[in-house]
């Protein structure tokens, strides 16, 4: 099953979806960076502490210390904001899709 929410979300606490997710705009977080886990995420702009997916496609990924996904990850551009940071795809290669952008 597939949630789509149309426009940005802004999370509040650290949220877990058990469903794939697909957000047609940016996902923030109020008050400080949480962690966020899902199945598989699709999304604009993602900036979050830590975050764990099985699959990820997002256009612009800001994390603070650990993004993981386990089967696919895909993103136009990532930062994170430790120097000491964790980017991995476990059962693939983390693609992004443009190199001489990505902040790292």
């Amino acid at each position: 099953m597939t949630k789509i929410i149309t426009g940005d979300i802004v999370l509040k606490e650290d949220t877990v979806f058990k469903e794939d997710l697909i957000v047609e705009g940016n996902i923030r977080c109020e008050g400080g960076l949480w962690d966020l886990k899902c199945k598989n995420l699709e999304c604009w702009d993602l900036k979050c502490w830590n975050l764990e997916c099985l699959d990820l496609k997002c256009k612009n990924l800001d994390f603070y210390a650990i993004a993981i996904a386990y089967r696919s990850f895909k993103c136009k551009s990532w930062k994170a904001e430790r120097k000491n940071y964790i980017i991995k795809c476990l059962d693939g290669e983390v693609e992004v899709e443009n190199e001489s952008t990505t902040n790292h």
